[in-house]
Protein backbone atom coordinates (compact mmCIF):
# COMPACT_ATOMS: atom_id res chain seq x y z
CA UNK A 1 0.00 0.00 0.00
CA UNK A 2 1.54 3.18 -1.03
CA UNK A 3 2.25 5.86 1.81
CA UNK A 4 0.51 8.87 2.14
CA UNK A 5 2.00 12.42 3.09
CA UNK A 6 -1.05 12.51 5.25
CA UNK A 7 -0.21 10.25 7.23
CA UNK A 8 -0.88 6.33 7.72
CA UNK A 9 -4.23 7.50 9.75
CA UNK A 10 -5.72 10.29 7.56
CA UNK A 11 -8.88 10.99 7.98
CA UNK A 12 -11.46 11.22 5.17
CA UNK A 13 -12.11 14.64 6.44
CA UNK A 14 -8.77 15.84 5.44
CA UNK A 15 -8.34 13.69 2.35
CA UNK A 16 -12.21 15.30 1.21
CA UNK A 17 -11.23 18.92 1.84
CA UNK A 18 -7.73 18.71 0.26
CA UNK A 19 -9.00 16.67 -2.77
CA UNK A 20 -12.39 18.49 -3.58
CA UNK A 21 -10.83 22.15 -2.90
CA UNK A 22 -8.26 21.33 -5.08
CA UNK A 23 -10.86 19.94 -8.06
CA UNK A 24 -12.59 23.42 -7.09
CA UNK A 25 -9.56 25.46 -6.87
CA UNK A 26 -8.40 24.48 -10.21
CA UNK A 27 -11.36 26.52 -11.93
CA UNK A 28 -11.05 30.12 -11.67
CA UNK A 29 -14.39 31.12 -11.26
CA UNK A 30 -14.75 28.17 -8.23
CA UNK A 31 -11.84 29.61 -7.01
CA UNK A 32 -13.19 33.62 -6.86
CA UNK A 33 -16.18 32.02 -5.15
CA UNK A 34 -14.48 30.01 -2.46
CA UNK A 35 -12.46 32.94 -1.81
CA UNK A 36 -15.95 34.97 -0.96
CA UNK A 37 -17.64 32.64 0.48
CA UNK A 38 -14.24 32.06 3.17
CA UNK A 39 -13.72 35.98 3.20
CA UNK A 40 -17.43 36.39 3.75
CA UNK A 41 -18.49 37.75 7.66
CA UNK A 42 -21.16 35.73 7.63
CA UNK A 43 -18.61 32.38 7.40
CA UNK A 44 -18.22 30.84 10.95
CA UNK A 45 -14.12 30.48 10.01
CA UNK A 46 -13.37 33.63 8.28
CA UNK A 47 -11.07 35.11 10.42
CA UNK A 48 -9.58 31.76 10.34
CA UNK A 49 -9.20 31.54 6.68
CA UNK A 50 -7.45 35.27 6.93
CA UNK A 51 -5.28 34.03 9.28
CA UNK A 52 -4.09 31.03 7.46
CA UNK A 53 -5.01 32.22 3.66
CA UNK A 54 -1.54 31.50 1.79
CA UNK A 55 -1.21 28.73 3.37
CA UNK A 56 -4.51 26.86 1.71
CA UNK A 57 -3.61 28.77 -1.54
CA UNK A 58 -0.21 27.23 -1.29
CA UNK A 59 -1.84 23.27 -0.16
CA UNK A 60 -4.73 23.75 -3.12
CA UNK A 61 -2.26 25.54 -5.68
CA UNK A 62 -2.89 22.65 -8.88
CA UNK A 63 -0.25 19.84 -10.24
CA UNK A 64 1.33 19.72 -6.80
CA UNK A 65 3.08 16.04 -5.66
CA UNK A 66 1.82 15.42 -2.45
CA UNK A 67 5.60 14.16 -1.28
CA UNK A 68 7.40 17.27 -2.19
CA UNK A 69 4.58 19.34 -0.88
CA UNK A 70 4.47 17.92 2.26
CA UNK A 71 8.91 18.59 2.60
CA UNK A 72 8.41 21.87 1.53
CA UNK A 73 5.91 22.58 4.16
CA UNK A 74 8.10 20.49 7.01
CA UNK A 75 10.39 23.09 6.14
CA UNK A 76 8.21 25.74 7.03
CA UNK A 77 7.33 24.24 10.45
CA UNK A 78 4.04 22.21 9.16
CA UNK A 79 3.21 19.49 7.28
CA UNK A 80 0.30 18.59 4.87
CA UNK A 81 -1.91 16.50 7.11
CA UNK A 82 -2.07 20.04 9.52
CA UNK A 83 -2.45 22.22 6.19
CA UNK A 84 -5.19 20.62 5.12
CA UNK A 85 -7.22 21.40 8.39
CA UNK A 86 -6.87 24.44 7.58
CA UNK A 87 -9.30 24.22 4.34
CA UNK A 88 -12.09 26.10 5.83
CA UNK A 89 -15.22 24.02 5.02
CA UNK A 90 -18.40 25.34 2.34
CA UNK A 91 -21.47 26.45 3.94
CA UNK A 92 -25.02 26.89 2.70
CA UNK A 93 -25.21 29.35 -0.11
CA UNK A 94 -21.88 28.91 -2.10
Amino acid sequence: MKSSPLGEYASYGDLGRLEYGRILWANPASRERLIRHWTSPSHPHHARFAKHRALVEQVLAPSRDDGLLDAELRAQGQCLRTAAREIPSVFGGF
